[in-house]
């Protein structure tokens, strides 16, 4: 019995634990230190992160250094309201948390004089300051606006830096005793088979909400989301965290769209013909082309 108990409360231990990691796969954390115009840590201050997107909020206050932390943020827009007696309320908004991004928002308050607040709006473009692992991210609007033969997000991942499409795989390659050639769980949809600064494509990692779906017996990915269904993606090229040791080449990482407060859909038709085709030189007539999606 004593054993038995041992082996439950290990296995929980190793759920929390996959739990944790694949919540920080698809989302991102800030951190920041609240101080006053002289430079002096605010302890106590009430920091208050808002998702302007479906309202959610998260609630923290500053320990005894003015340092303030949220380790686990859902991609989407954020603003954050520090507050502190005898100082005047202050709000940033427009801050953009992506996939495994990490952000670092230094707050500086003012003494009130009266009923007034500061309010700073983030234009800038945004730096990581605390990771070092490198990758794009590319989010919905550029996956859905760019031109795609086939609507699979795979096909965007090669115009990033280091990467380059590659299969080592051959008819003739023996996969394992018995089997020769390639499998495709994806079908006619580009299975994501990269070289990513120069290693194999088994050695990448590919991840949907943070569930590995890696194809194990080719490399890529066995499962592709609809384009329109994708909130954003990244390739992470390079110094990755400890959590992504598996692999040694890159790792893609796919968030799904969420919910918001407002009422939305999509729906896309893509159309071409052979009107704006030119005729081949030794061609009578141009050749028929339909194509809807």
């Amino acid at each position: 019995m004593h054993g038995a108990r041992e082996k439950f409360v290990l296995l929980l231990v190793l759920v929390f634990a996959f739990v944790s990691v694949a919540r920080a796969e698809v989302g991102g954390k800030i951190t920041g230190v609240v101080k006053d115009q002289t430079g002096s840590v605010i302890a106590g201050a009430v920091v208050v992160v808002t998702n302007t997107q479906t309202g959610v909020k998260l609630t923290t206050t500053t320990d005894q250094d003015g340092v303030f932390t949220f380790p686990v943020l859902s991609v989407g827009q954020y603003q954050i309201d520090v507050t502190s007696d005898a100082f005047k309320p202050y709000r940033k908004t427009n801050l953009a948390i992506d996939i495994n991004s990490a952000l670092v928002v230094d707050v500086m308050v003012e003494v009130k004089e009266q009923d007034q607040s500061i309010m700073v709006t983030e234009d800038a473009a945004q730096v990581e300051t605390t990771d070092t692992q490198l990758g794009q991210v590319l989010g919905t609007k550029k996956v859905t606006e760019m031109p795609l033969n086939g609507r699979s997000y795979t096909d965007l991942l090669a115009i990033q830096p280091g990467v380059a499409p590659v299969s080592t795989l051959l008819p003739s390659s023996v996969i394992m005793t018995g089997v020769t050639g390639s499998i495709d769980p994806s079908g006619d949809a580009n299975p994501g088979n990269l070289s990513i600064n120069g290693q194999r494509e088994s050695s990448n990692g590919f991840m949907v909400n943070g569930i590995d779906v890696q194809e194990h017996m080719n490399g890529g990915t066995s499962i592709i989301p609809d384009l329109d269904s994708i909130d954003e993606f990244r390739v992470l090229t390079n110094n990755f965290d400890p959590e992504y040791g598996n692999y040694n080449g890159g790792v893609v990482t796919v968030v799904s769209k969420a919910g918001s407060n407002a009422f939305h859909g999509g729906a896309f038709e893509f159309f071409r013909n052979t009107t704006l085709d030119a005729r081949g030189y030794f061609d009578p007539t141009r050749s028929a082309f339909r194509q809807n999606q």
